[in-house]
């Protein structure tokens, strides 16, 4: 099993009127998947709201042509959403590099479940790549913290079960000390610090990631600690 969890697969940027277009991925990210992808069949991007054509037609062309930026050359570009979800099990198994697409949780969750996904990635020789939502679902554990006012409101559950493919807790798109407050000011950070209370989470920002592979776990970058309420160190071992 090979899985890269990371909080972006930093495949775009935006131009003055706000549009994304498609980038180079960065090069230590790529030498690691490169290593360990076991050929350039297949690529699948699999969506994060499989009903949302338009938004994941869009993010997977620029994926894709990052992927042919940074110098891959894939011969089947599939998204894998409602359209062919019949089909899931000859894409998944077809496939050499699957990446996991972010955006909320729980809506990917139940597309996950659905489809199989954790049956299907068992014994899979492929590469996993999960970034944002994506990596965070395929852990043992899932924090679903709210994000915005409306998200708390919502009462949304705080926790809740992944894939389970890695036992940490991770938090993406972190700088080290806090996180991004909403337009009505809500800080998501007070939230992550009440729930880290007797339990231990792993932060990181958008240039780093985690390798498992065959059991063993390699991070690239840099990282943070989150227990008890407080921001420990940069030090995880």
């Amino acid at each position: 099993m090979k899985i890269i969890l990371a909080s972006s697969f930093n495949t775009s940027e935006k131009d003055e009127q706000g549009n994304r277009y498609a980038v180079p991925m960065p090069v230590d990210f790529t030498s690691v998947m490169k290593k360990n992808i076991p050929a350039q069949g297949r690529v699948v991007y699999v969506a994060n709201n499989p009903n949302d054509y338009e938004i994941m037609d869009d993010r997977g062309r620029i994926i894709f042509e990052s992927l042919r930026l940074s110098g891959f050359g894939f011969r089947d570009e599939i998204i894998l959403d409602n359209r062919n979800r019949d089909r899931a099990r000859e894409i998944i198994t077809g496939a050499d590099l699957i990446m996991l697409a972010g955006g909320k949780l729980e809506c990917q969750l139940e597309f996950f479940h659905e489809i199989g996904l954790r049956e299907l990635m068992a014994g899979h020789d492929g590469l996993f790549m999960g970034g944002s939502a994506g990596a965070m679902n395929l852990c043992k554990t899932v924090l679903n913290f709210p994000e915005t006012t409306d998200e708390a409101a919502a009462n949304m559950p705080l926790f809740l079960s992944g894939l389970g493919f890695f036992d940490e807790i991770i938090i993406p798109h972190f700088d080290g000390v806090g996180y991004p407050l909403d337009d009505d000011g809500f800080d998501p950070m007070k939230r992550i610090l009440t729930a880290s209370q007797g339990r231990r989470f792993i932060a990181f920002n958008d240039d780093s990631f985690i390798l498992v592979r065959d059991g063993n776990v390699h991070y690239h970058g840099e990282f943070y600690v989150i227990t008890d309420t407080k921001i420990l160190s940069h030090d995880i071992s």
